[in-house]
């Protein structure tokens, strides 16, 4: 069934108002009040004007599940020259997907983005509205049963890595086509300008490479009885005997340290999201209230450094247990407004939203995939999720993440060069549109096997400043 609620629409207007540069207006209108122009989501033959206004073409309540189901790389294209107004410069190079078409739009028009009719208005035969909206409320994860090993809806299962946009915040194109447009209309209007930021963000979920002797122990095993390795056994046994002597000096808790060092150095922001689960399997292996991880944090926040929460494996769908590991964390950091991510990127549309709201968790950024960098939610702007079985707005943010370390060298099996340049074509990407590069580096992820990554971690933040004060 598509979603579509006149709440829902509504939602979705003031998304796209957003992203297109209007301010001002109604918190719980449409986002377009600010203008002297009437929007429409309608079919242009139902709709009366007495002056120039924005009409988009919904598409058949069917195209949504079509949609789900279309052959791969089916989905229509249209170059940007083509979707822009004449003579306009398109802000981004190639070509726009167009995920659902206006219904009952007859052939002449089938292929035709959007166009200004006679009497001024414009016409959108591309239901940017559902677009939007398919993309936002993250629909698709609610009708489609696939998950992996962790229970988490993969980017494979995915329309936009099977339609092949997964790597374009579509979303916040469209976005930028509309404003565009709009200026066909209000030629004298001034949309605001949105500016490129970057987030750092590293999730704590290890301190050490053991959890405990047990652990190594079977490690130990399995690297000289199943994989013959004698020189990771010797690794093994020398990082055991480090963790138990040097436990302040582990290569994770060094990690944490080389990460602060290098955002100081190249001036920008980190969060660091820690858990404040009991130490175990899929779990952290250090206890958030022990004294050395107290000074840990309260290190960090000295030096002007975000603390957010990194919730347990065992969270998702349990709403309970998710508020009692918060309540642990306010009780450290002495406050109860945050935001964070979930652990192993587990998530569940749009119940973990609802259970963050309740929790009173500022933002949430888990939306990306683990299987593959990319924009899951179509945008790289923060924005307020809409609860699809509720059918509200909910008072949270998402930030949504667009690329993490395991995803390019344990899902991707990507070269460390290969790795840098996703990175940064992402980054382009959300330079384009104004949005926020979001990306998780894990403390573990700096030395040993991860050092030559580390290397590109550095060449990221480098080239992340210098793409920052490009104009």
């Amino acid at each position: 069934m598509m979603p579509l609620t006149s709440t829902a629409i509504t939602y979705t207007w003031r998304q796209l108002a957003q992203r297109a540069g209007l301010t001002g207006g109604d918190p719980a209108g449409n986002g377009f009040e600010s203008l002297p122009i009437p929007v429409h989501y309608a079919h242009p033959e139902q709709v009366q004007l007495d002056q120039p206004g924005l009409i988009v073409v919904p598409c058949d309540e069917i195209d949504w599940a079509k949609l789900l189901n279309l052959p791969l790389d089916s989905l229509d294209w249209l170059p940007i020259d083509k979707v822009m107004p004449p003579g306009v410069q398109p802000p981004f190079a190639g070509s726009i997907p167009v995920l659902f078409w206006g219904k009952q739009v007859d052939t002449e028009n089938k292929k035709r983005f959007a166009y200004e009719r006679e009497d001024g208005s414009v016409i959108f035969y591309a239901d940017i509205i559902a677009a939007t909206f398919f993309m936002l409320s993250r629909w698709e994860e609610t009708v489609v049963d696939v998950r992996d090993e962790h229970d988490r809806f993969p980017a494979s299962a995915s329309v936009a890595y099977q339609q092949n946009f997964l790597d374009r915040p579509v979303v916040d194109e469209y976005a930028l086509v509309l404003q565009a447009w709009l200026h066909l209309i209000l030629p004298n209007w001034q949309p605001k300008l949105h500016q490129f930021s970057v987030k750092l963000s590293h999730d704590i979920d290890h301190i050490r490479r053991f959890l405990d002797g047990p652990t190594a122990f079977r490690a130990l095993g399995r690297s000289l009885l199943k994989q013959f390795d004698l020189r990771n056994a010797w690794q093994i046994c020398l990082d055991t005997v480090s963790q138990t002597i040097k436990p302040d000096q582990t290569p994770e808790i060094r990690g944490i340290e080389a990460l602060a060092n290098l955002s100081i150095q190249y001036g920008f922001d980190s969060a660091f999201y820690f858990m404040t689960t009991k130490p175990g399997p899929r779990e952290s292996d250090y206890t958030l209230t022990a004294p050395r991880m107290r000074q840990l944090v309260k290190n960090l926040q000295t030096r002007g450094f975000e603390i957010g929460f990194h919730p347990g494996y065992f969270t998702l769908n349990n709403s309970t247990l998710l508020v009692n590991q918060k309540t642990q964390l306010d009780a450290i950091l002495g406050k109860t407004k945050y935001g964070g991510r979930q652990h192993y990127l587990r998530f569940r549309v749009p119940d973990t939203w609802r259970h963050w709201e309740q929790a009173g968790l500022v933002y949430d950024s888990t939306l990306g995939y683990a299987d593959h960098e990319g924009f899951r939610c179509g945008t790289c702007h923060p924005f307020q999720p809409f609860d699809l079985e509720q059918d509200h707005q909910l008072e949270l943010w998402e930030l949504p993440l667009i690329v993490m370390d395991g995803t390019l060298k344990q899902y991707r099996h990507l070269t460390p060069a290969d790795g840098l340049e996703v990175v940064m074509r992402l980054a382009r990407k959300c330079k384009q549109v104004g949005g926020i590069f979001t990306l998780l580096w894990h403390n573990s992820s700096v030395y040993g096997d991860w050092f030559p990554w580390f290397v590109v971690y550095h060449n990221i933040l480098n080239q992340l400043v210098v793409l920052k004060n490009l104009r």
